[in-house]
């Protein structure tokens, strides 16, 4: 089945490894093993979705969240490479927004040795807040069923993601992460300026054959538990915001694979038209806005394997 390959994070020097960064050399690796001439460039796999002809063994490249480190160790290998690909971008950063989400995962890089080590941290801290709602919270969380579609995720990722999202909710984890940096001495305004790309950036991607699409306006990671009218903002916010850079969007992709049948019917009504998830999973009457992905993590798994 044709599908996208998923990128977000990358290391070097000035950008450090965190859970699941790649560095410029597997990067190039994994493209050679793919196999340079099943990547589609990014208008050729538009243009073969939108029509129909997309053959089972086409693929193409896809980048989420407009990090800088893509730009800065990616960008250069595919140019390399002759390559060109989607990159899906959420508009508030580029617009003097600082959202958390990129935020708190230089925290949890630079603050501790490894992710687990961040993970004995967070649950501590919520164990010392309410011991019993925690208790109470877990006796619904099951590591085994939740977030099953992705299967590189360990226990404590799945365990992460479950009280961030449905025992904490944004506003009571923000609040959490924020006392958890603050207790470490850590300065934010110190490091916002190395996580994301800006409007040049993005204009220089469009200029080489890239292209540029939706990804939300703030990055919430449950989109489909929002209002509808709070989606459309979302969306609208971000649409008009590329299209006063780039050019009226046509594609997009869901952040934390999180959308609804009223975010398609959103994302129709401002022309998009090929949408991509974040996982290979089965899902039943596919459209075009439902186009499946491979995370980059998989594929670097089975390439050393």
């Amino acid at each position: 089945m044709s599908h996208g390959l998923m990128f977000h994070h990358f290391y070097d020097d000035v950008h450090p490894k965190g859970q699941g960064a790649i560095s410029a050399q597997d990067f190039r690796d994994m493209l050679i093993y793919i196999g340079l001439d099943r990547i589609l460039s990014a208008e050729e796999y538009f243009e073969k979705a939108v029509s129909g002809e997309l053959k089972p063994t086409d693929r193409c490249l896809t980048f989420d969240d407009a990090l800088l480190c893509q730009y800065d160790i990616a960008y250069p290998v595919m140019q390399d490479l002759g390559l060109t690909a989607f990159w899906f971008v959420y508009s508030s950063v580029l617009e003097g927004n600082i959202e958390p989400l990129e935020v708190f995962r230089y925290f949890r890089t630079k603050f501790f040795d490894d992710i687990d080590d961040f993970y004995i941290a967070f649950f501590d801290q919520l164990s010392s807040e309410d011991p019993d709602g925690l208790d109470q919270a877990l006796r619904s969380f099951d590591s085994k069923t939740y977030l099953a579609q992705f299967p590189f995720y360990s226990d404590n990722d799945r365990k992460f993601r479950f009280l961030r999202d449905v025992y904490l909710g944004p506003d009571k984890y923000n609040f959490i992460m924020a006392q958890m940096i603050s207790d470490n001495g850590m300065n934010i305004a110190d490091f916002t300026d190395r996580l994301w790309m800006n409007e040049a950036q993005l204009k220089e991607l469009k200029s080489t054959g890239n292209v540029i699409g939706l990804h939300s306006y703030s990055h919430p990671t449950r989109l489909h538990e929002l209002p509808v009218s709070d989606q459309a903002v979302e969306y609208q916010k971000n649409f008009d915001h590329l299209k006063s850079i780039v050019g009226a969007p046509q594609t997009s992709s869901h952040p934390c694979n999180s959308y609804s049948k009223d975010t398609l019917d959103i994302l129709r009504g401002l022309g998009i038209k090929m949408s991509f998830c974040s996982n290979m999973s089965v899902v039943p009457n596919r459209t075009i806005l439902e186009l499946p992905r491979e995370d980059h993590i998989n594929i670097y798994k089975e390439m050393r394997a």
